[in-house]
């Protein structure tokens, strides 16, 4: 919904004709309306019909929200004021260095800061993408009677007529607005009724408390020091402190990896050649798990119409976060998760109970969603990511609970393979705990660190547990990776919200083995996160231990995983030799051949955490060997903060099966032939 405002000194309407076949009824010859009137011009837009009720109220609140800001103002302009003068007074004495400012004044007098009456308007004009549903005149009257319904006095211009109309506007500050709403249906908000509890790894339930402050009282039966900075991040303050730039960033720009574009909207990156190679294996990597477990592959597009009624009760769940685009006379959302198209696709199959529990596997390249400014950060948060995605339709409750015990495992050996250690979440319904408390432990139980469960009074979304995985950086701020909910709403034909609407689901269904028609429990399961964040994670928990634990990338994942040194010139022509052989292995290798000392070069390779680095002087030239540098990643360092073990004098089938033990059963990747050598090498950053 578009919304023009015009605050004006009195107002006429005359009716001239009928402009539609079916036009609301217009008793008058004319509306005359006086006093400080606010006008209100409405367009209603083709996701508004959907919920005509809900639309008007919003409208409404908005209105009035503009009547108070108008009302409001001459007071708001009075305190600013005061604070020119304090300041003033400052200067005047010398306090502050600076020049004295300026009052402000109201353009009119104070008295014309206010609304006697509201005209409610239908006009066409604010939009193309108009509602061409017969309820779309419904609004109007139903803005103006809500206005009522507050004690403001109000009318409506009746749709479907032409007409003539006078308006003057005042001209002041606030006599001219405009509003865009859109159509939100949001839960109520549990987090105040919600109770926090710890579950250590042995199964001890512990309740956590908050002082007069609100601040979580850190539990004393954990001594575990970074388990209570999780607990602070996730139940203490949510702001982050601007002024200190993330830790990752200055790595993943260093190691041209990603970097920011300002050429696009913030919160969308570019990709360099290493990141993509990072990138792509930790999609080829989780393709190839997920398809083990059983998952079949999808893609859906990338936006969609509001026009279908199940993608708009989906997508006014979060309406503030859309990116809108036009097409000729239509618009699309860009999408937000693969849930809108993958689910309508699942309510148009012929679903049978032996394809259940059914794993559908989606790699989202990329989901949308209009952060606000001030939470994006870094990878940490964007607007644009790439999100592997994986929904399992369970015959019903027992079978999920089954599946996602399943799928607990699945997250937990993929982020352990990533080298990421993470802390879990469950977010669950008081009923759902109380029922099923002792498998939940259980799943803790099998855990190095105690969980964090947050219970609700009520299902306030459509999932009655929700499992996260959550990384701390190094800034000590948490953030979530992989996730499992268990849905039990979306494939209804429909739900009876708290408010008592009836709104529509996607109606997926399936007639069970005893003649009955059924509707699945969904489960959702981001199994490592978004990519970008995995890359966040990665880096934010290596730099977070860089003083216990050898930072770096396991070798699997490093975009170069082999850097050859030569001790001199005379040594190139192995190096090439070596080069060659070891990409022909399609192992990532490449050779430092700068004029340069064995040191620095060491040095390079420490900084850029390549995994192993070959070192050839006259001894492995003449005996053609190798020697070997293995960095410790992931291990705590060794004797005089040593990063490495060495490995002198040994064939190159020895690289090989040090290389296959770390690589295995990982996806490989070849690195691109401008990168095998420094003196070839492409540099993105000046």
């Amino acid at each position: 919904m578009k919304i023009l405002l015009i605050h004006s000194q009195n107002v006429e309407v005359i009716k001239n004709k009928e402009a539609t076949s079916n036009p609301q009824e217009f008793a008058e010859d004319f509306i005359k309306m006086e006093g400080l009137i606010l006008v209100c011009y409405i367009s209603v837009e083709d996701q508004d019909t959907y919920d005509i009720n809900l639309i008007a109220k919003q409208g409404a609140e908005e209105i009035e929200a503009a009547i108070l800001q108008i009302t409001g103002f001459p007071e708001q302009l009075r305190q600013k004021n005061e604070e020119i003068r304090k300041f003033n007074k400052k200067v005047e004495k010398g306090e502050i260095k600076g020049k004295t400012r300026k009052l402000l004044e109201l353009i009119m007098d104070r008295d014309m800061y206010r609304v006697d009456k509201v005209l409610v308007y239908p006009w066409a004009h604010l939009s193309k993408f108009l509602s061409k549903e017969a309820n779309a005149m419904e609004v109007c009257p139903k803005i103006a009677e809500n206005l009522r319904e507050k004690g403001i006095e109000a009318k409506f211009s009746p749709f479907g007529w032409y007409k003539s109309f006078k308006i003057n506007c005042l001209g002041h500050e606030l006599a001219e607005m405009y509003r865009d709403v859109k159509l939100a249906i949001k839960p109520e908000e549990q987090v105040k009724n919600s109770a926090f509890k710890v579950i250590t790894t042995s199964g001890k339930e512990i309740d956590l408390n908050f002082d007069e402050d609100q601040n979580i009282v850190p539990p004393k039966e954990i001594k575990d020091e970074d388990f209570h900075l999780f607990l602070n991040s996730e139940l203490g303050s949510r702001l982050i402190n601007k002024a200190m730039e993330p830790a990752h960033i200055k790595v993943m720009k260093e190691f041209e990896l990603v970097d920011f574009d300002p050429n696009t909207d913030a919160g969308n990156f570019r990709w360099y050649t290493k990141g993509i190679i990072m990138k792509n294996l930790i999609k080829n990597f989780i393709e190839d798990r997920l398809i083990d477990y059983g998952a079949i592959l999808l893609d859906t597009p990338v936006m969609y119409t509001v026009k279908n009624k199940k993608l708009t009760a989906q997508t006014a769940r979060f309406p503030a976060r859309s990116y809108w685009v036009e097409s000729g006379r239509d618009r699309y959302l860009l999408r937000y998760a693969c849930d809108f198209l993958l689910f309508d696709l699942f309510s148009q199959m012929n679903l049978k109970p032996q394809y259940l529990p059914l794993r559908a596997y989606e790699y989202e390249q990329y989901a949308f969603r209009r952060e606000l400014e001030g939470e994006l950060s870094g990878l940490r948060r964007l607007r644009a990511f790439i999100m592997p995605d994986m929904h399992t339709m369970c015959k019903n409750l027992e079978s999920s609970i089954d599946e996602f015990k399943k799928q607990y495992e699945l997250i937990k050996s993929l982020e352990k393979d990533l080298g990421i250690k993470t802390y879990v979440i469950f977010r669950v319904t008081q009923d759902f705990y109380k029922e099923n408390k002792e498998w939940i432990v259980d799943l803790i139980k099998s855990e190095k660190h105690p969980a964090l469960v947050e219970l609700w009074e009520d299902r306030y979304y459509y999932y009655i547990l929700k499992l996260e995985r959550n990384v701390l950086s190094a800034q000590n701020r948490s953030a979530t990776l992989a996730t499992n909910q268990i849905d039990v709403e979306s494939s209804l034909e429909y739900m009876v919200d708290n408010d008592g609407v009836r709104r529509q689901k996607y109606n997926i269904s399936f007639i069970d083995t005893d003649g009955k028609l059924k509707h699945p429990i969904i489960l959702h399961n981001s199994p490592t996160g978004a990519i970008e964040r995995v890359l966040w994670g990665l880096i934010e928990s290596a730099i977070r231990n860089k003083e216990k634990i050898v930072p770096g990338f396991k070798t699997w994942l490093s975009p170069i995983q082999v850097r050859i040194i030569t001790v001199g010139d005379e040594q190139n022509d192995y190096a090439e030799k070596l080069l060659n052989i070891i990409n022909g292995e399609d192992f990532r290798a490449d050779f430092d051949d700068r004029e340069e000392t064995v040191g620095k070069k060491i040095r390079q390779a420490e900084i850029e955490w390549i995994p192993y680095v070959i070192i050839l002087g006259k001894k492995e030239q003449e005996n053609q060997t190798i020697s070997i540098r293995k960095r410790l990643i992931g291990k705590p360092f060794g004797p005089k903060k040593q990063t490495s073990k060495q490995v002198n004098d040994v064939k190159l089938d020895t690289l090989f099966e040090m290389l296959e033990e770390d690589t295995g059963n990982f996806p490989k990747y070849k690195l691109p032939i401008p990168f095998r050598r420094f003196s070839m090498r492409i540099y993105f950053r000046k």
